[in-house]
């Protein structure tokens, strides 16, 4: 797998947003802490690691995969000591685990990126466990 160079458009802990950006930023992982609560959660393509800190405060579990070896890196090191949360490299088309591993599958702001997002939605339904939901934000 190659690795991709997604961090210079990815939010940045550290780095200055905008009042609008950090209101869609909160508005969605608000939004997703509801479907969350106590459940397996995976965020594809999950950035620097901001949203899976978040959702981990109401999660039982939350894996985060990205391509991006840069955003994976800033997120282990800002997450070091983060309890309920497992990063990984991977990409979004081939999901490397098993039928029926998560409750709730986060994408935001992502699907215009993938080469092949009828893929992702494969692997998303492959990967959710019965009556699991599906979050995209685009």
């Amino acid at each position: 797998m190659t690795s991709h160079e997604f961090s210079t458009i990815t939010e940045l802990p550290g780095i200055g947003a905008t009042t609008e950006q950090l209101s869609m930023l909160y508005t969605r992982y608000h939004l997703a802490k509801e479907y969350c609560r106590d459940k397996d959660v995976l965020e594809v393509a999950c950035g620097c690691g901001m949203g899976v800190a978040y959702l981990a405060t109401y999660a039982q579990r939350v894996v985060g995969v990205d391509v991006d070896a840069t955003n994976l890196r800033i997120s282990r090191e800002s997450l070091e000591n983060a309890e309920h949360i497992e990063l990984q490299y991977m990409d979004a088309h081939r999901l490397s685990f098993e039928d029926n591993s998560f409750d709730v599958l986060l994408l935001y702001e992502t699907i215009y990126y993938l080469k092949d997002p009828a893929q992702f939605v494969r692997e998303a339904y492959r990967v959710l466990r019965p009556g699991g939901i599906l979050l995209l934000c685009s």
